[in-house]
C-alpha cells in the first residue's frame, strides 16, 4: 500500500498539473461557467467540448520546437502539449504567472487549455462555413482597387540614402499641383509638411488619425492639398499628385499594408514614391501587374558621411552636436544621467514611447543649442530634422519583440545617415559616425559597405468593402475575430507571391476585447472592422479596463467624455515634478504618464470616427497637452536627479 501511495505521489507530482487542468476545463463545460471572453463555449454541448479536449490532450509533442514568451500569452492549439510540459517543468519566466494574473501553475495550465480549446472550436466552426465563389479575386490585391485600375497612372520613384533630397524634390511637385496628398509615416512629419506648406503660402490641410485641421480660404473653399499619415490617405478621391514617403515601409509586418494599399489604390495621375533603393524590385513587379508607367530616379547623398577610425573611450569624448544611439528607454535615461554626471554637457532624449510633441520639443532644443548632446533610439531615424554632426552607436543590436538581433543594413544606414544633414541655408555638411566600443565600430564599417537587401514581398490587408463581402459567406453574428482566423488559414496561401498578409496577432489582440460580454454581437460589422485598425494596446490592467469602457460605449451607443472613461490619474497629473534618488522611480512615473497619453490619443482617434459617442474633444485635447507638459517636467527632473546624487 505504501509503495502504491509513493507511486501515486510520484505520478501526481509529474502529471497532476495538466491532467487535473483538463478535468477542470471539462467540469466548467458541464457547468456552462466559462468566463465572459469564452462565453461562446457555454452554448456548446459538453460532449463536443470533451471530444476537442481529448484531441488536444493526445497531441504528440513537437520535437525541437522553440517556445517564445508570446506562445504562453497567445498559445497555438497545436503547440499545447509542449507548453504544458514547459509549465510542469517550470521552464517559463519566473514572473509570468503574476504578470498574467495566475495564482498557480494549475490556473496557468487551465487557461492555456481553455484558450486552445476556444481556438480549436472557433476554427472548426468557421471551417464548416466555407466561402463560395466571390466576385473579387482575393488572391490578387491589385484587383481590390478597381477604380485605380481604370486610370492611367505614372509612378516616379525617388530612391537614395538618407539626406539625399529625394523627398524635397517630390514635395516641390506637390506644391505646384492643383490637388494632392503627402502621405508620411508619422503624424509629427505630416504636421511638419502641413506647417511648411502653409508658411510658404501653399494652402494645405492636416489629416491624421487623431485630428483633422482644414485650411479654408476667404471664399470658404477648403484646400485640395493635404498632408497626413499614410493610413488616412483618401483612396476614393481623384487627385493630381500623391507623394508617398518611406516607401520601403511597405514590407513592414504591422503597418506595411497601408503603403501597399496606397501604391495599388490611390487615384492620382502622378505618384511619387520616396525611399530606399531596396523597394525598387517589388515596385517594378507591382507595376507589371497594375500596368502603371514607372520612372526611377536615383539620388546621391548631399554631403559626405565618414565612419571614423576610432571608437570613443568614454563619455568625456563626446562633443556638442553628437547623438548617442541606444535601443531601450532605460538605456536612454541611464546614458543621459551618466553623460551629465561625467561631463558638463546638457542632454536631451528621444525614444519611441515619448509623445511626438515631446520628441519635437527635444529636437528643437537640440537644434537651438539648448542641449549639447542627444541620446535617442532609432526613433531619431525618421520624421525629425536634426542638426546632428556625429552619430555615436552605444549598441548595434536591438530587441525585435522576441530576440536581441543585430541591426539590419537598412537600419544601420538609416540611423547613420542622420549625421550631417543638408541645409538650404548652410548647404552640404559632412557627417561622422562612430561607436562607444571597437566591436560595434567594426560592425558599422562592414555594414555600411553592404548593399540594402531587396524587399521580397509587400504586406497587404483587405479593405472594409472586401471584408464585408467575404463575411457574407459566414452565418449571422459570426465575429470578425472568427472570420479573421479563417482568412489567415484559407486565403493567405493563395495570394500572389509578391504579397503577404500583415501580422494578424496585433489585430487578434484587439478583437479579443470584443469577446468579453459578447460585445461583438452588439457591435456592427462596420464598427468591428474599424476597431480592428485602432491603435489599441493593453499594456496593463488599467489600459484593458479603459479599452473595455470604450468598446462598451460603442456597443451600448452611450456618449462618453474623456473624464468618464477613468483615464486620468488626477493625483499624478497634479503632483509637482520632483527629483527621485532612483532611476526606476523616474521611469515608473514616465511610463504611467506615457500610458495615459496613449489612452487619450486613442480617445481622440475614436472621436474622429464616433463623434457623437466620444464627446468633448476639446477637453481631451487640453488633457493631452497637460500630460505632455508633465512628461516634459519629468524629463527635466532627471538632470536634477544627477545634482541630487552628487550632494
Amino acid at each position: 500500500m505504501r509503495a502504491w501511495t509513493r507511486r501515486a505521489s510520484y505520478i501526481s507530482r509529474r502529471y497532476l498539473s495538466s491532467e487535473v487542468a483538463f478535468k477542470q476545463v471539462s467540469d466548467i463545460a458541464k457547468q456552462r461557467s466559462f468566463p465572459r471572453k469564452y462565453n461562446e463555449l457555454n452554448h456548446v454541448a459538453p460532449t463536443e467540448i470533451d471530444e476537442i479536449l481529448d484531441s488536444l490532450k493526445h497531441q504528440a509533442p513537437k520535437k525541437g520546437l522553440k517556445t517564445e514568451i508570446a506562445e504562453f500569452i497567445n498559445p497555438q492549439d497545436q503547440h499545447l502539449t509542449n507548453l504544458l510540459a514547459k509549465v510542469e517543468k517550470n521552464e517559463f519566466p519566473e514572473n509570468l504567472l503574476s504578470v498574467l494574473g495566475h495564482k498557480s501553475k494549475q490556473d496557468f495550465a487551465q487557461e492555456l487549455i481553455t484558450k486552445s480549446l476556444y481556438r480549436r472550436y472557433v476554427g472548426s466552426k468557421v471551417y464548416s462555413y466555407k466561402p463560395q465563389d466571390t466576385t473579387i479575386d482575393l488572391s490578387n490585391p491589385a484587383e481590390w482597387f478597381p477604380q485605380a485600375r481604370k486610370m492611367k497612372r505614372k509612378i516616379i520613384m525617388h530612391v537614395g540614402p538618407t539626406n539625399s533630397g529625394k523627398t524635397y524634390r517630390s514635395l516641390q511637385k506637390l506644391a505646384q499641383a492643383q490637388s494632392g496628398y503627402y502621405a508620411g509615416p508619422l503624424r509629427l512629419l505630416a504636421r511638419e509638411i502641413f506647417e511648411k506648406f502653409n508658411n510658404e503660402n501653399v494652402p494645405c490641410n492636416l489629416i491624421t488619425g487623431e485630428e483633422v485641421v482644414p485650411t479654408i480660404d476667404k471664399y470658404g473653399k477648403t484646400s485640395e492639398i493635404s498632408s497626413g499619415t499614410i493610413e488616412m490617405i483618401p483612396l476614393n478621391k481623384k487627385m493630381d499628385v500623391c507623394v508617398i514617403d518611406e516607401i520601403q515601409m511597405l514590407g513592414d509586418p504591422n503597418r506595411g499594408a497601408a503603403w501597399t494599399a496606397a501604391v495599388l489604390g490611390v487615384q492620382a495621375s502622378e505618384i511619387h514614391l520616396c525611399g530606399e533603393e531596396s523597394a525598387v524590385p517589388i515596385i517594378k513587379r507591382i507595376c507589371e501587374v497594375t500596368g502603371d508607367e514607372l520612372v526611377i530616379k536615383t539620388f546621391e547623398r548631399l554631403g559626405k558621411l565618414t565612419v571614423q577610425s576610432n571608437s570613443l573611450r568614454s563619455y568625456r569624448d563626446l562633443q556638442p552636436g553628437d547623438c548617442v544611439i541606444a535601443f531601450s528607454k532605460r538605456a536612454i535615461l541611464e546614458i543621459k544621467l551618466k553623460i551629465e554626471k561625467e561631463t558638463r554637457l546638457k542632454v536631451g532624449v528621444i525614444y519611441g514611447a515619448l509623445p511626438p510633441e515631446i520628441r519635437t520639443q527635444e529636437a528643437s532644443r537640440f537644434n537651438s543649442g539648448k542641449y549639447d548632446v542627444l541620446v535617442a533610439t532609432d526613433a531619431v531615424g525618421m520624421g525629425l530634422n536634426l542638426r546632428i554632426k556625429r552619430i555615436v552607436f552605444y549598441s548595434t543590436s536591438k530587441f525585435d519583440g522576441k530576440n536581441v538581433i543585430p541591426l539590419t543594413v537598412s537600419q544601420t544606414k538609416q540611423i547613420a545617415g542622420r549625421a550631417g544633414r543638408f541645409s538650404k541655408d548652410k548647404g552640404e555638411s559632412e557627417g561622422f559616425v562612430t561607436a562607444m566600443n571597437r566591436r560595434d565600430l567594426l560592425f558599422i564599417k562592414k555594414t555600411m559597405k553592404k548593399p540594402n537587401q531587396d524587399l521580397e514581398q509587400a504586406r497587404v490587408w483587405p479593405s472594409n468593402q472586401i471584408w464585408k463581402q467575404y463575411m457574407t459567406y459566414f452565418p449571422p453574428n459570426t465575429s470578425f475575430y472568427e472570420v479573421l482566423l479563417k482568412f489567415k488559414e484559407e486565403i493567405e496561401p493563395t495570394l500572389n507571391q509578391d504579397f503577404c498578409v500583415s501580422e494578424v496577432d496585433p489585430r487578434i489582440a484587439v478583437l479579443e476585447f470584443f469577446l468579453r460580454s459578447d460585445l461583438y454581437k452588439r457591435i456592427t460589422v462596420d464598427d468591428q472592422l474599424t476597431l480592428s485598425l485602432a491603435p489599441m494596446q493593453a499594456s496593463g490592467n488599467k489600459s484593458a479596463e479603459v479599452i473595455h469602457t470604450f468598446l462598451t460605449a460603442i456597443a451600448n451607443n452611450t456618449p462618453k467624455s474623456v473624464f468618464q472613461c477613468d483615464i486620468v490619474d488626477k493625483k499624478l497629473l497634479s503632483r509637482s515634478a520632483r527629483p527621485s534618488m532612483r532611476l526606476g522611480d523616474a521611469m515608473g512615473t514616465l511610463s504611467e504618464l506615457e500610458e495615459m497619453h496613449k489612452l487619450v490619443l486613442l480617445f481622440l482617434w475614436l472621436s474622429q470616427r464616433w463623434p457623437t459617442l466620444f464627446i468633448d474633444k476639446e477637453s481631451a485635447t487640453d488633457l493631452k497637452s497637460l500630460i505632455e507638459k508633465r512628461i516634459s517636467q519629468e524629463l527635466d527632473m532627471t538632470r536634477k536627479l544627477n545634482k541630487a546624487r552628487r550632494r
